[in-house]
């Protein structure tokens, strides 16, 4: 039988395809690595051509892209013209690496984030605008990323979709994650060390509220002396206290956009399609490789002690892991079940608390007076 390293593919392309280009492209996301495969990558690497060819042609596996909003609002922002800028650019690539290789893009998520805040025309005016990106020619954001062009003129105006979806309400995993982004920043402005918040938020989660994992990872890197956490969780010191409950709900969507991720990943298992999350932003990147690497199911959790102690001493990163993986391990009794199920205002009554605590907290002021978090009633 032959060696599988002494195997070769041929792969036949249209006359017009832009490979050289294509693979400018692919070396322009690299050195950002805008990608988070939740997959296994093959050895070659995400940005190798080679392998996204022998991905879908020779395995047959079809892959979608989930891109945070960072990158749908600059891609919808450019079909409005105007300059574009470094992230736009970068934008741009993202999209024509996916429109060239067949990577379907699926962005629910993004708009669901614009909807509370701006409203739904908003939101579903930007979603047309996205589609009109994503069914522009690749060679339009080809020239827009490699610096051929400074903006885009040409692509009409969005064609509006049949849609009823209320993109105003918020969906029960962002309230949820909410709920969780409060805590975090209510013991942030806590005089605790960052290994006392941390743990302190896993008993919390366990006693009062639920076992929310990518809540539990990204509070691991947020409290890590030294991850690069600057944007996180903006505006939490604010004298404007809406600002700072304004930067813990984009925390929340952050935290959703990682879940969303992680449970299409989980669904996809043993199946021909693969996900991968695309952002321009290097921490939720970070977090979102530390959440897929991360097996709950392992009682151990090494992976995540192992990933934790480049910014955490490794004694507390072992320590988090432990903590974390003993929280998962120990279940709850009936009696805990039973009660959440006749605690129908649980969700509004922890984001109210939530709410009231950081907006009591002033730079000014001798910091946050701690509140107990009560069970629901």
């Amino acid at each position: 039988m032959e060696d599988e390293e002494d195997m070769t593919f041929m792969v036949q392309l249209p006359v017009d395809f832009p490979l050289d280009e294509l693979q400018q492209i692919a070396s322009m996301l690299e050195r950002a690595d805008v990608f988070v495969p939740g997959y296994i990558p093959p050895d070659v690497g995400m940005y190798h051509l080679g392998g996204h060819f022998y991905g879908s042609m020779v395995d047959k596996v079809s892959l979608v892209m989930l891109p945070d909003r960072n990158i749908v609002s600059r891609l919808a922002k450019a079909t409005s013209g105007g300059d574009a800028d470094d992230q736009q650019r970068l934008a741009a690539a993202v999209l024509a690496f996916a429109q060239c290789l067949d990577i379907q893009i699926e962005p629910s998520i993004a708009y669901h984030e614009l909807g509370p805040a701006q409203g739904n025309a908003a939101a579903h005016e930007e979603l047309a605008r996205f589609r009109l990106a994503d069914k522009a020619h690749p060679r339009t954001w080809i020239d827009l990323a490699l610096g051929r062009s400074d903006s885009i003129s040409s692509l009409g105006d969005p064609v509006a979709v049949a849609d009823d979806r209320d993109l105003t309400r918020p969906l029960h995993r962002w309230r949820c994650n909410y709920i969780a982004a409060l805590k975090i920043g209510q013991l942030e402005l806590l005089p605790l060390t960052p290994l006392k918040r941390a743990l302190e938020l896993f008993e919390w989660m366990y006693n009062d509220f639920i076992l929310a994992g990518p809540a539990a990872i990204f509070a691991c890197h947020y409290f890590a002396p030294g991850f690069p956490r600057k944007r996180l969780l903006k505006g939490l010191r604010s004298e404007q206290r809406e600002r700072a409950l304004a930067g813990v709900a984009n925390a929340a969507w952050d935290i959703t956009h990682l879940s969303e991720f992680i449970r299409h990943a989980n669904n996809a298992h043993g199946s021909d399609t693969r996900y991968l999350f695309a952002s321009l932003d290097d921490g939720l990147r970070r977090i979102a490789r530390t959440l897929f690497t991360t097996t709950i199911e392992d009682p151990t959790l090494d992976d995540l002690a192992s990933a934790l102690t480049t910014w955490w001493p490794a004694d507390q990163a072992r320590t988090i892991a432990d903590c974390l993986s003993d929280a998962f391990q120990r279940g709850r009794d009936l009696a805990w079940y039973e009660q959440q199920r006749s605690s129908p205002d649980a969700i509004p009554e922890f984001i109210a608390r939530g709410e009231s605590c950081l907006r009591a907290w002033s730079p000014a002021g001798a910091g946050m007076v701690r509140q107990a978090t009560p069970r629901p009633a």
